[in-house]
């Protein structure tokens, strides 16, 4: 749910009308810019805490921040894990190792990567495996059937697919 940019959290409206002169009153405007980041769209700590560098809080005040925004539940790794991985999967048709890779990049501990790529049901993973091979297999112009099977098994590499199930894919497609 995408919120106006000017729109003051109710969590966060109290503390900015206690703490309108207090030295307090920076951490209560970078709790609130944090608090719209992590509304916007779900969000994992690591990017919670670029965003902070780049609003120039301190380690300290990131900590905090972080901290709120946990206790309030707009910030929960496992949460986001679970829905990154469903969303790419789904959309983009990314493979168990590019979305670990991916989820690694952004810091999510191994057992909520797991958690994540465990939700994936495999019929359909190995589903999406057979569709990317027919529809690349339709784009690739090679006459040549080992260049054809190379472009199709390369593409499916770089989409994040385990070698062994591509393989077991290509011969199911091809037979």
């Amino acid at each position: 749910m995408p919120l106006c940019p000017f729109v003051i959290l109710p969590s966060c409206m109290e503390l900015l009308m206690k703490n309108r002169n207090n030295a307090n009153s920076d951490f209560v405007a970078l709790l609130v810019k944090a608090e719209h980041f992590s509304a916007y769209r779900e969000r994992c700590s690591y990017e919670v805490k670029q965003k902070m560098k780049e609003l120039g809080a301190n380690e300290s005040e990131t900590g905090k921040v972080l901290a709120a925004l946990m206790e309030d539940d707009y910030l929960n790794d496992e949460r986001f894990a679970k829905l990154f991985v469903s969303g790419k999967f789904r959309i983009k048709r990314w493979g168990k190792n590019k979305l670990r890779a991916e989820l690694r990049m952004k810091k999510i501990p191994d057992p909520f990567i797991h958690n994540a790529l465990d939700s994936i049901d495999e019929g359909e993973y190995k589903k999406t495996i057979e569709h990317l091979i027919k529809k690349k297999e339709k784009e690739v112009r090679s006459k040549n059937k080992k260049e054809k099977i190379r472009k199709i098994s390369m593409y499916l590499l770089s989409k994040g697919f385990e070698s062994e199930l591509i393989w077991e894919s290509l011969k199911k497609v091809a037979a």
